[in-house]
């Protein structure tokens, strides 16, 4: 019996909810003017939008975004190389031998491969350093 009672409260309070839910929507939809708008809403613009920068004021030389993506996988290798993600460096910096051969780029990331070739042997990694020897040879 007390079971049923409960049912019935919990029910009825479902019920109380859901008429205070259809009651703001009403209210919402009473607000409205004849054209669907809110009278005390506003309408916020957005900025305006700016052209974009042709050069840089660094050193007043055009921006090139095509080596500003080489440097910024190599800046992104080297950083998964510092923080201990070896494989996702080597992959990065063959990516970018890859994408950008004969570049300072593709330099950088040889340079950075050998290193970590000389690194992963000194731990003994010797699979892993043959495997960078290898990429090295197949792309340069």
């Amino acid at each position: 019996m007390a079971v049923r009672e409960s049912r019935r409260a919990r029910h009825q309070d479902d019920e109380d909810a859901r008429d205070q839910w259809t009651e703001a929507d009403d209210s919402d939809q009473r607000d409205t003017d004849d054209d669907g708008r809110s009278p005390n809403r506003q309408i916020a613009r957005a900025p305006e939008r700016r052209q974009p920068a042709q050069q840089r004021g660094v050193s007043g030389e055009v921006f090139d975004p095509r080596r500003a993506i080489q440097v910024g996988l190599v800046r992104l290798a080297r950083h998964w190389s510092d923080t201990g993600s070896i494989y996702q460096a080597i992959h990065a910096y063959t990516e970018v031998l890859i994408r950008y051969p004969g570049t300072g780029a593709a330099e950088a990331a040889t340079e950075e491969l050998l290193i970590l070739a000389e690194k992963l042997a000194s731990q003994g990694r010797y699979y892993a350093a043959l495997n960078i020897f290898n990429k090295l040879e197949q792309l340069c």
